[in-house]
């Protein structure tokens, strides 16, 4: 009759073992591991193992594996009919499944993202076969990854463990030199902080002395501006005061060159115009001439108390005795226009007109 469609449920059955075969599917979580040294209680994974890595960066590790599994107790003929037995099922499926599933995954991850990554990765293949085992009416609980070992004899992932130790000590120690740093910077800040409280007293004022210092040199500066601006303004007054007063002496000076010029103009007319009237008035020019030769002539004769008619007289003959004498000559020739001459030399002279 083939597979029966509704299974036993756990229990006692009266059986005919003739006409038909019992086999036992666990309806509960069995758990199948890939590692050599370890069988599970059903002894489905007893020909199961670690599951050969090749790495991005040729490395040869074997993963250890664990998955849960569920088979629903009304899907159990199912699984039946299609595999024969739960053992044929995980030795012909389920291992070539999952071994070429993390085969894959460690070709694009390195040795270290494996050993680093294992958390994301073991996340990520539990929700990515749980797919695949419902195809074979399986339904996968949890995939459980080990760390990755060396083959037998090989040392390089025991050397690079021991790199990873190595590195996570350094980075440790730089950690711990850092959280010295920084106490030992705190402590310094610390007693930077104390030695300034204990000198805040001459810190105080010395920065008020720099503020009074400061503000005496604002002070000095303004003082000096307002000097020289008060300087500039002062030699502005003063050259204004000269310049106004140059002005001024120049133009009295014009004043009184003109007034002089014009007093001398004056004076001179007036003098010219009393010698004139004076001639008129003494009968004209040969008149006056005379007078003014008597005039220096006695004048001469007082100062020098010569004689007007000489003791002794001595004469060349001739009817006027006086008329040939020095005394005659010299009044004649003064009369004459050598005197004429003299007295024109000695009149003053129209002044010239000032401008």
């Amino acid at each position: 009759r083939g597979v029966w469609s509704a299974p036993l449920l756990p229990g006692k059955y009266a059986f005919n073992t003739y006409a038909g075969k019992i086999l036992m599917v666990p309806t509960t979580n069995f758990i199948l591991k890939w590692e050599s040294d370890t069988i599970g209680q059903h002894k489905f994974d007893e020909n199961l193992s670690e599951v050969s890595l090749i790495t991005r960066d040729a490395f040869e590790p074997t993963l250890p594996l664990s998955v849960v599994v569920h088979i629903d107790y009304r899907k159990a003929p199912l699984v039946v009919q299609r595999f024969g037995d739960i053992k044929k099922l995980v030795e012909q499926t389920l291992d070539p499944m999952v071994s070429a599933y993390f085969k894959n995954i460690a070709q694009k991850k390195t040795l270290i993202e494996l050993l680093q990554e294992r958390s994301d990765i073991q996340q990520q293949a539990g929700e990515e076969m749980r797919a695949k085992f419902s195809a074979y009416n399986l339904e996968m609980q949890e995939v459980l990854i080990g760390t990755p070992r060396a083959s037998d004899g090989n040392q390089q992932i025991e050397k690079v463990l021991q790199q990873l130790r190595e590195r996570q000590v350094a980075e440790e120690r730089v950690t711990t030199y850092e959280k010295q740093r920084i106490a030992a910077e705190g402590e310094k800040a610390l007693r930077e902080a104390e030695a300034r409280a204990n000198q805040q007293t001459a810190i105080t004022q010395s920065e008020l002395s720099i503020i009074v210092r400061e503000n005496e040199g604002k002070a000095a500066l303004r003082q000096a501006t307002q000097q020289a601006e008060q300087t500039r303004t002062l030699a502005k007054a003063e050259s204004e005061r000269v310049r106004i007063l140059g002005e001024g002496e120049a133009a009295r000076m014009i004043a009184l060159a003109a007034a002089d010029a014009e007093r001398i103009t004056k004076t001179g007319l007036a003098t010219a115009e009393t010698i004139a009237r004076q001639a008129e008035a003494s009968g004209g020019a040969h008149n006056q001439l005379t007078r003014q030769i008597v005039e220096r002539l006695a004048e001469a004769l007082e100062k020098s108390g010569v004689d007007i008619v000489p003791r002794i007289q001595i004469s060349t003959g001739g009817d006027n005795p006086a008329a040939g004498g020095p005394l005659a000559a010299l009044i004649g020739m003064m009369l004459g226009e050598k005197g004429k001459d003299m007295l024109a030399a000695e009149a003053p002279s129209e002044p010239a007109q000032t401008h």
